[in-house]
This record gives C-alpha cells, structure tokens and sequence, in this order.
C-alpha cells in the first residue's frame, strides 16, 4: 500500500495509552499509533494532567511506538509540557521515531520540549537528543 508524505498518514492505526507509575513521584505513559487528530488522542492531555494532580514531578511520554504525528499531536505534546511546567514538574518525551523528530525540528517544538533517545536515558536525564 502506498504511503502519503514522511510520515505514513495512511495507516488506519488509533492511538494507545498505557500508564505506569514508577514511584509516587514518577510516572511513565506508553502512546502507541497515531498521535493525531481524532478520540484516542483527546485523551493524553487528562493522563498527564491525573499525574500532575496525584504530585508526580517527573512525566515521561514515551512515543517509541508513534509512527505518525500531524498538527493535533503537536499541540498535544505543547499543551502537556506547559501543563508540567505549571505545576512546577518536568515532562520528557522519549523514543521518538526518525520522521517524526524531523517534523518536531521543523516545527522548533524541539527547542521547547527534551527529547530522549529511550525512556532509561529520559529517566536518568542523560543523552538528550536536542
């Protein structure tokens, strides 16, 4: 099947969203499919927003398994990264797909929000990607 643009928006895939809280002060949220327009994705900003109001301080999204990321996916990640640093925590992004961090440079949203190559280097806050 023939793909549209970089990013693959062809593939028919939702998105998933599966929390694990590392302690009462870290929490990771595994995303899997599309972070795009459409119902799954309306639901990654209350996930974050529930950790940051059960105190967690370090939110780690990691979208090793997204492969494709339009202007709703952005604004997802933005909107979570100022949610984060309003309530004082530090949210990482971690595994990002080639094609996608291109579309996050160009868009400069990599100068606001850290990337990391996997979750244990975002964890550790080493090895950040820009």
């Amino acid at each position: 099947m023939p793909t549209r643009g970089i990013l693959n928006a062809s593939r028919p895939m939702i998105l998933k969203i599966e929390k694990r809280e590392l302690d009462k002060n870290v929490v990771v949220i595994e995303l899997s499919g599309r972070l795009a327009l459409g119902r799954e994705s309306s639901h990654v900003e209350p996930e974050v927003v529930a950790a940051l109001k059960n105190g967690a301080k370090l939110i780690v999204l990691d979208v090793s398994g997204v492969g494709h990321v339009d202007s709703t996916g952005i604004g997802i990640l933005a909107y979570c990264f100022g949610k984060a640093t309003q309530a004082s925590a530090e949210l990482r992004v971690a595994g990002v797909q080639p094609a996608v961090l291109e579309l996050l440079r160009i868009t400069r949203l990599d100068r606001v929000v850290p990337f990391f190559p996997d979750v244990d280097s975002a964890l550790e806050n080493n090895g950040r990607l820009v």
